[in-house]
């Protein structure tokens, strides 16, 4: 039990006294409008389960296990735990909800109902009454949410925190875009409102005992797991991989990093998407459409200059940071110098595909949830990750070029992005400047054909990386 169940009772308790002043049913009736009302259950009870479940999340201590003749018992004292929270977490939700309700007439019938009359359908065909109807709804909300916090439990033994976190975040992003999306709703076994929602199973391709049937097999198949396999924990300490390669990417792939990549792009696609009515693919071609030569729209032009400029810039960090001192880390962790480029370059085109791939991610989300028309052109989309990946792999490789020439990352960050202030002059032999060369306004503008735009990107690489294997050792020897 920690603070945020008190911020839930006073949302849940605004909630339901707004809507009982307007509210003209029965009591029972008021009672299961308010425990079934999706959009509280999914956007407030549920991530506040989770944070308080959360709590539960530690690796067990010296005391904890020398108090258990058995590993299984540490975690079923857990799930036992978890199960007696959720009588008390939905406990709580459904005394708000009859507490609310005193005062309205004491009849127990389907008459006057503002519940969703779809919805209404259904529970009036399955239960008798409405206070039937809440019993049951009450009963399969504790059971979910019970399944739910010992899955939880279970992944936390078996999966590091990081993993965990990813799973239930991701879990929770499915769960509410199948409120708006059906195929996504129809997926079995992964849509998590399934199993809290009892009308949720009223719906789609499989109903309430396939549900059911998904919850005990699952459980089963978690209990299996800690009797026989307990003891397969990745979340304990691991060695840590040997190798320059792997001592840079624990440092360039943090938290802060992919919070700013995510909120850079998120900001980006939801400005474009707000304000016009248009099919999936005609969305990916505006975001990506950018300026013809000679044209300057500033806001375009900024859009453009955030967007390439994030990763180039946690790159350019990465160099001041990590690269410029060269102190004694890097050069124990290294045979030969031609080992630390390489590892560099392979830093850059792994930091250009997971930038694009995120970036084509957010964009089909946020399509999905502005309504967008499911229309994508494949061959266009597989074009757009190619050209984009290859434009800021030419981008940081040119950043990590005047890098090791020069000696200076602020100077060499500056001269990379002013590549694209020379679009402004009308000029054709510009459209195979390499900054801007991923826009497909060059194509549809200038004449240019996709094979033209990647040719020319590759060859600027290849010559970038020759300069880059001649200067590095130069490089070594100023430090």
């Amino acid at each position: 039990m920690t603070k945020a169940i008190l911020l839930l009772v006073a949302i849940f308790s605004l909630t339901a006294v707004a809507d009982r002043k307007t509210y003209q049913g029965n009591f029972s009736l008021y009672v299961l409008h308010l425990i079934t009302d999706h959009y509280v259950i999914i956007f407030i009870m549920t991530p506040v389960f989770f944070l308080c479940v959360s709590k539960l999340y530690s690796k067990p201590n010296m005391v904890e296990l020398i108090r258990m003749k058995k590993f299984y018992r540490f975690i079923l004292t857990k799930w036992l735990a978890t199960t007696l929270f959720s009588f008390m977490f939905v406990g709580i939700i459904a005394m708000i909800s009859i507490t609310v309700s005193i005062g309205l007439p004491l009849r127990n019938d389907w008459n006057n109902s503002s519940l969703d009359a779809d919805m209404m359908k259904y529970y009036i065909s399955t239960f008798s009454n409405p206070l039937q109807g809440v019993l049951y709804t009450v009963l399969f909300l504790v059971a979910g949410y019970s399944f739910i916090g010992c899955t939880f439990v279970t992944m936390a033994h078996f999966f590091s925190r990081k993993a965990t976190y990813f799973c239930i975040g991701f879990l929770y992003i499915i769960m509410i875009l199948s409120i708006k999306v059906s195929w996504v709703g129809n997926i079995p076994f992964v849509t998590i409102n399934r199993y809290i929602v009892l009308h949720h199973n009223f719906t789609g391709d499989y109903v309430l005992w396939v549900t059911i049937m998904a919850m005990v097999i699952l459980s089963f198949l978690q209990i299996f797991s800690i009797l026989r396999f307990w003891y397969w924990s990745p979340a304990h300490s691991k060695k840590l991989e040997k190798g320059l390669f792997f001592y840079f990417t624990r440092i360039i792939w943090t938290r802060k990093l992919v919070s700013i990549w995510c909120t850079s792009i998120i900001i980006l696609a939801v400005s474009k998407a707000a304000f016009s009515e248009e099919t999936l693919n005609n969305y990916f071609i505006r975001f990506f459409y950018g300026l013809p030569l000679g044209s300057m729209h500033v806001m375009t032009w900024l859009e453009q200059m955030i967007y390439i400029g994030t990763p180039i810039y946690t790159f350019s960090m990465f160099l001041q940071t990590w690269c410029y001192p060269r102190d004694m880390t890097v050069f124990m962790r290294i045979r030969k110098k031609s080992i630390w480029r390489t590892v560099v370059l392979g830093h850059i085109l792994l930091l250009a595909v997971i930038y694009v791939i995120l970036s084509v991610t957010i964009l089909l989300i946020i399509g999905i949830l502005f309504d967008k028309g499911l229309m994508i052109d494949w061959n266009l989309s597989i074009y757009i990750v190619l050209i984009k990946t290859l434009e800021l792999c030419c981008m940081m490789t040119i950043l990590f070029t005047l890098f090791i020439v020069t000696n200076r990352v602020t100077l060499s960050f500056l001269a990379t992005m002013s590549l694209y202030l020379i679009n402004i002059f009308p000029v054709s032999w510009l459209s195979y400047n390499v900054a801007g060369v991923g826009q497909l306004a060059r194509i549809e503008e200038m004449g240019r054909t996709m094979l033209e735009m990647a040719s020319i990107s590759f060859i600027v690489l290849i010559c970038m990386i020759c300069i880059i294997k001649l200067k590095t050792y130069k490089y070594f020897e100023r430090g």
